[in-house]
């Protein structure tokens, strides 16, 4: 058996954020590859995709901060690895206390924020998740924090003293201004890493995605692919470069293999 961990967005979700039908189809009626998901978001904006493709394994979600099965619409979690507890709200009040930022964290089953903002809203109109408003930071693990910074000179400027800050901590640049943070050493390979502990050869392990945060995942695979979309990184890091998502390369790869 064959292992394809793949990135949703821009990768096999095309530029509307859906499975086109022919990507349905492939992996659905695939049975020498199993597929395993690779994704920045919340398990639940993932299980639709999943159930959608018939996958029964384990996923992963929150660049790496949380591993998961969906059974029957439901998710059961496997393994998280939360920030923690201190510098989680050490970081939230950096960011939203003193610089005055809206913030995003995520645990395993909410997406919450301290407001509403345009940013917030696409994220809304793109997946689909719901949002729960709080002005500071509950009680219990924090996964993943995301801070959305459209401004590149801003996205910079914020991740450099982030980084500065905190050395240790996963700054995962997501694309379209998208900064996710997690905890040390969690990032898109614990999906491959998931794997190789249950036996799987890295030989076995093919990994494919088109953005900064997917290139961890593409080091810890025998196989790393890109699609034509990807950035020129991630290309460079691939050694096949695929069709686009928009022309459903992912699963022309898996049905000519």
């Amino acid at each position: 058996m064959k292992y394809l961990i793949s990135d949703l967005d821009h990768t096999l979700l095309n530029e509307a954020g859906q499975l086109s039908a022919v990507t349905r189809q492939v992996i659905r009626q695939q049975p020498a590859w199993q597929v395993m998901l690779a994704s920045a978001r919340l398990p639940a904006q993932m299980v639709s995709l999943i159930d959608a493709l018939d996958l029964t394994g384990p996923q992963v979600g929150l660049n790496g901060a949380i591993v998961f099965e969906v059974n029957g619409g439901q998710v059961r979690t496997l393994t998280t690895t939360p920030l923690a507890v201190p510098v989680a709200q050490e970081l939230f009040d950096l960011v939203h206390t003193q610089w005055g930022l809206p913030i995003q964290w995520l645990t395993a089953s909410t997406f919450f924020a301290t407001e509403l903002t345009p940013q917030v809203q696409l994220e809304i109109d793109y997946t689909g998740v719901t949002v729960t408003y709080a002005p500071k930071l509950p009680a219990g693990p924090v996964l993943a924090f995301l801070l959305i910074l459209p401004d590149r000179r801003t996205f910079n400027r914020i991740q450099a003293q982030l980084a500065a800050r905190w050395p240790d901590l996963t700054l995962a640049d997501s694309g379209d201004g998208y900064l996710m943070i997690t905890a040390p050493g969690v990032d898109k390979s614990q999906a491959a890493r998931y794997l190789l502990a249950q036996g799987v050869t890295q030989a076995d392990l093919y990994g494919v995605g088109d953005d900064l945060n997917d290139l961890p995942l593409l080091k810890a695979v025998g196989h790393p692919l890109a699609v034509a979309n990807a950035q020129p990184a991630v290309r460079a890091c691939a050694g096949q470069i695929l069709a686009s998502n928009q022309a459903d390369g992912v699963v022309h790869f898996l049905a000519q293999s």
